[in-house]
């Protein structure tokens, strides 16, 4: 028994040490596979993905300060590189960078520029390969305008006879300043501060707006994301007016009542029109008075022509039709024109003074008369009547001239084309002053002479 434990004993032992210098045969082979590697092969490859290429928009790493990255048609980068065992296992794509060498870029515009990598963090490397090895940068100059801002509402819409009243129509503020690349900045024509909301409108309403945007000239739509605005805050003031399309007449003065108007045969180039009145509840008339014309101002070639803004603005009220103007013509197609001499005896004076006599001076009227043809043949200087009508006349002379007023009561068709006027003089009332004086003086007479004593 005690033989076989001998032998047991002596087996252990040597398994024992058998098991220890298999593990230290293994470190030995370790360190000395690593000290050879090291000796053979000091330096080892490393491939790093998506490494961020550090270009930021807007940056000014160039040569000339006063230029921009605008974009950039890569985001990151494919690096390899060879470097040292014992470091190079500490690389990866937080301790590296790359970035675009801008050094020999001068001016604006798309330029293909080399890709480099550098460390962060000291470590040493050799770059193998850069996959892109470039990229295409656009560069410009950022530069700050101030335009002009119109207001644009859609998708509103408007109640029955109402309208926009586009005059009025606006934003505020109406200025904004915008900075970005110059060359888009100089494609901007319009901006709009628009608001997208639906609504039916009957009087002015106000509303806030949703978004800003930019148009070219050719009315393209500008992309607005390299661009900066100092405000996009816009109050849209929508002012509401009331329209309604109305006829339209011109009133003619100094027409005596008993003529026809209609025998002027006066054309109008327009006899409807459409306005608007900036006041939402004001009733429009259904005919518009356009202008006055003085009867003996329509010859046979009569026209005149009438601004409707100048009608228009002392109403409050907005053209809102294509025409800007209103002629009125006479058809003279059956109208003919004869003269005539009146004598002093056939002008009246009316609505004289009561102090006063006035006698007419003129001795004869030359008188040019229109109308139509065969009526005219029958007038003769009796038909007509001249007539001086001193109402409301301010007269600070004995001796004046004043207007005469033309009409023929036996034909209502025909009218007197010359503007005529007559000397006239005043004179006072002898009689009546007379009378007066002497009733006056027997007043006083009276009254000075003392009652008789009957005593």
């Amino acid at each position: 028994m005690k033989f076989n434990d001998t032998i047991r004993e002596i087996f252990h032992r040597k398994s024992q040490t058998n098991f220890s210098l298999a593990i230290y045969s293994v470190i030995i082979a370790i360190l000395v596979w690593f000290s050879v590697s090291l000796t053979l092969y000091p330096s080892v490859p490393k491939t790093i993905e998506k490494v961020s290429l550090d270009l930021a928009i807007g940056s000014t790493a160039t040569s000339d300060s006063t230029l921009s990255v605008i974009s950039c048609n890569t985001q990151d980068v494919k690096v390899k590189v060879i470097g040292s065992r014992t470091q190079i296992a500490n690389i990866d794509s937080d301790t590296i960078s790359a970035y675009v060498d801008t050094d020999n870029v001068y001016s604006t515009g798309r330029k293909n520029l080399p890709i480099k990598v550098k460390s962060k963090n000291g470590i040493e490397f050799e770059v193998s390969s850069i996959e892109p090895s470039t990229a295409e940068v656009v560069f410009d100059k950022y530069e700050s305008v101030q335009f002009p801002v119109q207001p644009k509402v859609p998708n509103v819409k408007f109640d029955g006879n109402k309208t926009l009243n586009s005059n009025e129509f606006s934003c505020e503020p109406n200025i904004v300043t915008i900075t970005g690349p110059s060359s888009q900045i100089k494609k901007i024509s319009n901006v709009y501060a628009v608001s997208n909301r639906e609504m039916t409108l009957d009087s002015s309403h106000a509303l806030s707006s949703d978004e800003i945007q930019l148009f070219s000239e050719d009315n393209t739509i500008i992309d607005q994301s390299s661009m900066t605005f100092d405000t996009t805050n816009f109050l849209i003031n929508i002012p509401v007016l009331t329209v309604k399309e109305v006829g339209v007449y011109v009133q003619i003065m100094n027409a005596p009542p008993s003529f026809d108007q209609n025998a002027l045969n006066l054309k109008v180039s327009t006899d409807k029109i459409k306005i608007a009145s900036k006041n939402s509840q004001t009733e429009i008339p259904d005919k518009l008075e356009i202008g006055k014309i003085s009867l003996s101002d329509i010859t046979l070639d009569f026209s005149k022509t009438f601004n409707l803004s100048d009608v228009l603005e002392p109403q409050n009220c907005i053209n809102m039709s294509d025409t800007t103007s209103i002629t009125v013509s006479i058809d003279s197609e059956n109208i003919t024109t004869k003269s005539i001499t009146l004598d002093q005896s056939r002008v009246n004076i009316s609505n004289a003074p009561d102090e006063y006599d006035y006698s007419v001076i003129t001795q004869n009227l030359n008188l040019e008369i229109a109308g139509d043809a065969e009526t005219l043949e029958k007038v003769t200087p009796n038909d007509i009547v001249a007539d001086v009508n001193l109402l409301n006349a301010s007269i600070t002379e004995d001796q004046f001239t004043y207007d005469v007023i033309f009409s023929c009561p036996k034909y209502d068709n025909i009218w007197a084309i010359t503007n005529y006027k007559v000397s006239i003089q005043r004179t006072p009332k002898e009689t009546t002053t007379t009378l007066n004086n002497t009733i006056e003086l027997t007043q006083t007479t009276t009254a000075e002479t003392p009652a008789l004593d009957t005593e």
